[in-house]
C-alpha cells in the first residue's frame, strides 16, 4: 500500500514540475505587444473618424417593386462622408442565390468620379432576376422562387469600404 502512494505522489509531483515548467516557458516567451500576430484593433478616436466616410443608403421601399424579371432597375445612394473629396467610388452589385447549392452568380460594376465632401450620387444599376431555374428543367421538389441576395459594396482609395446586403425573398 505504501509503494501505490509513493508511486501516485510522485506522479503528481511530476505532474506539477512539468506543467510549472511550462507556464514559466510561456509567459517568459510572450512579454512583448508588438509581436503579437493578431494585432489589436484600433479604437475610435485614435487615429480613425468614429463614423465611416463612405456610406450606401438603400430604402427598403426600392427592394420591394423587385420582380423575379430580367431588366429591373435598382438604384442605391452613395454619401461621402467624409472630410476629403472620394476620386474613382467603385460600386459593386452581387446577385447570388441564397441557396448556396446553385451556383448562378450576376456582378454588376460602376464607377463614380469624384465625390466632395457631403455630397451623394444615386447610382442606378439594371439586374436580371430572372428565377435560375427554368419552371422545365426544375426538379419535383425544388423551390419554385428561390431566395436571392444582393451585396452591394462602396470603395475608394484610403477609406474603408462600405457593404449593404439585402435578401429578397421568394
Amino acid at each position: 500500500m505504501r509503494g501505490v502512494f509513493l508511486w501516485a505522489l510522485g506522479g503528481v509531483a511530476a505532474f506539477l514540475a512539468t506543467a510549472g515548467a511550462f507556464l514559466l516557458l510561456a509567459s517568459l516567451g510572450s512579454s512583448s505587444e508588438t509581436s503579437s500576430p493578431i494585432p489589436p484593433a484600433e479604437r475610435a478616436g485614435a487615429g480613425s473618424s468614429s463614423s465611416p466616410a463612405l456610406v450606401l443608403d438603400l430604402p427598403e421601399e426600392r427592394l420591394v417593386g423587385l420582380e423575379r424579371a430580367p431588366g429591373q432597375r435598382l438604384t442605391v445612394d452613395v454619401v461621402n462622408r467624409g472630410d476629403e473629396d472620394l476620386a474613382g467610388v467603385e460600386l459593386e452589385l452581387e446577385v447570388f442565390p441564397a441557396d448556396t447549392t446553385r451556383s448562378r452568380q450576376h456582378n454588376y460594376r460602376e464607377v463614380s468620379e469624384t465625390l466632395t465632401p457631403g455630397e451623394a450620387t444615386t447610382v442606378e444599376f439594371e439586374l436580371d432576376l430572372s428565377p435560375s431555374l427554368p419552371t422545365k428543367t426544375r426538379p419535383p421538389g425544388a423551390a419554385p422562387r428561390a431566395r436571392e441576395v444582393l451585396q452591394f459594396s462602396a470603395a475608394a482609395p484610403g477609406v474603408a469600404p462600405a457593404v449593404k446586403t439585402a435578401v429578397l425573398a421568394p
